[in-house]
């Protein structure tokens, strides 16, 4: 372990093996950190704060700080980030402002430099989240998904997994899992064709994707219609069956 002298580290804190903390970083009461885990200069980690083996937190990243909001009451709560997470420079992670709640982020994320994570969120694996995106409180990011920089999401949105948002969008609806979101405004385009490709989706099964988001995307057909079709005329794949049981959930409605 290393420990830089400029450090201040509470007594209460339980750090692994082979961590690393650089100058002038804080890590507050409580805060739990795995083996291997290595934080730059300047970080902050508040009371709260679990930290998964591998995890890499860079310099001035704030993490576990109150939530923004007017009449917070203070209560216990944290911050929990999964194994092998990459946190960059100036990032923020806000705790929970439920009592013993936690604002999660799941493992092999990458969070890019400014990216902001309010309070009670929940990213999944292998989250990208670009420079300079904001999620506000209780955003829901699934698996494999791809948000482009300087998005901007509404509380309580959710965002499908294997999706991919273009740069400088504001979300105030569900994003469609498999799908590609262009604009301005915020539009429902296509499959997320190269990143289903990547991620070893076959040609059946990202052509299916494209039909079903295709139907929902046609203006003169609403949601419930669009289903209705998919039903009717596609096989009924799991993940089809994932999209539709997506939008039957959803309850602001989907970007189309």
């Amino acid at each position: 372990m290393s420990v830089h002298d400029l450090a201040v580290v509470h007594p209460s804190a339980q750090l692994g093996k082979n961590v690393s903390v650089g100058p002038f970083s804080s890590i507050g009461s409580g805060v739990q950190i795995g083996d291997d885990v290595q934080i730059g200069p300047n970080a902050l980690i508040e009371p709260g704060c679990v930290i998964e083996k591998n995890c890499q937190i860079h310099h001035g990243a704030s993490l576990g700080g109150s939530p923004q909001i007017a009449d917070f009451k203070d209560v216990p709560s944290g911050v929990h980030i999964g194994e092998g997470t990459v946190v960059r420079e100036y990032v923020t992670i806000h705790r929970s402002h439920l009592e013993n709640g936690k604002t999660r982020v799941g493992p092999k994320c990458l969070l890019m430099a400014y990216v902001h994570i309010a309070h009670d969120c929940d990213l999944g694996r292998e989250v990208v989240v670009v420079n300079g995106a904001g999620l506000s409180g209780h955003v829901v990011v699934e698996d494999y998904a791809f948000v482009s920089g300087m998005v901007g999401v509404h509380q309580f949105t959710r965002i499908g997994k294997h999706s991919m948002i273009g740069g400088g969008l504001i979300l105030r609806q569900d994003v469609l899992p498999y799908s590609l979101i262009k604009g301005p405004p915020a539009r429902l385009y296509t499959a997320n064709v190269v990143g289903l490709k990547r991620r070893g989706f076959s040609e059946a099964a990202v052509s299916g994707l494209r039909k079903a988001l295709k139907f929902l995307k046609q203006p003169d057909l609403n949601a419930s219609q669009a289903v209705e079709k998919i039903q009717a005329e596609l096989e009924m794949t799991e993940d089809i069956r994932y999209l539709v049981d997506f939008i039957s959930a959803s309850k602001r409605g989907i970007v189309k």
